[in-house]
């Protein structure tokens, strides 16, 4: 399996992974491409914008984006995602360490070390009604604990909708520590993660995320 860093819009990759994006997630579901554009050609956020391709015999079979933020040494995974075909043969959990390098790269690069922590989202049990959503959602939580990601249980945590007309959308906080960090150092992190991501790359009102952020005591 190989890795590619997508940085450019006309690069073809960038097309075909959006593809693949799109029909893996529902339309009510998945960000405009405008979102995955505006992260590569942002002259403030596409310093520390990763979009991973993952390859097999050039065919495209996992994406994952991130940000990495300079100021806390922390980063955000946004997506991680497999082509159906190819689940359960390690590519995701391959996608997730190659990700993360790359972020802790960028740390290093800044910082001489790497990222103290990385979150990211992923929608929980009581995120579904149905049976197979909820054992899909313990399958996430299952794979995200054994790459070392833990639940944030004391954070009630809720994501801006893709859809920016509809209300926000509860969802688990997962973060990988990578040395000891107290609430204090956690908290100021995941807020500049949330900002870099909301505000800067969905380009979301920034009152209305101060907003968000208020209310989780963020």
């Amino acid at each position: 399996m190989n890795f590619e860093v997508v940085t450019s819009i006309d690069d073809p990759l960038f097309k075909k992974a959006l593809e693949m994006y799109e029909d893996i997630f529902k339309a009510e579901l998945r960000e405009d491409r405008h979102v995955f554009i505006h992260s590569l050609t942002s002259d403030y956020i596409k310093k520390h914008y990763i979009f991973l391709v993952g390859l097999i015999d050039d065919t495209v079979v996992s994406l994952s984006t991130g940000h990495y933020e300079p100021t806390t040494n922390s980063a955000f995974i946004i997506y991680l995602m497999t082509h159906p075909e190819y689940r359960n043969q390690r590519v995701g959990g391959q996608t997730l360490e190659r990700i993360e390098a790359e972020l802790h790269k960028h740390a290093q690069d800044v910082h001489g070390r790497d990222a103290n922590m990385i979150m990211l989202e992923s929608f929980g049990e009581e995120s579904y009604e149905n049976n197979s959503g909820k054992e899909e959602a313990i399958l996430r939580k299952n794979f995200f604990n054994r790459h070392g990601y833990e639940v944030q249980q004391d954070i009630p945590y809720i994501q801006p909708n893709p859809q920016k007309s509809l209300a926000p959308t509860p969802i688990d906080l997962y973060i990988k520590q990578y040395l000891p960090l107290q609430k204090d150092v956690i908290s100021p992190s995941i807020r500049s993660c949330y900002i870099n991501k909301y505000i800067h790359g969905n380009e979301n009102d920034r009152e209305f995320v101060y907003e968000l952020l208020e209310s989780m005591d963020l």
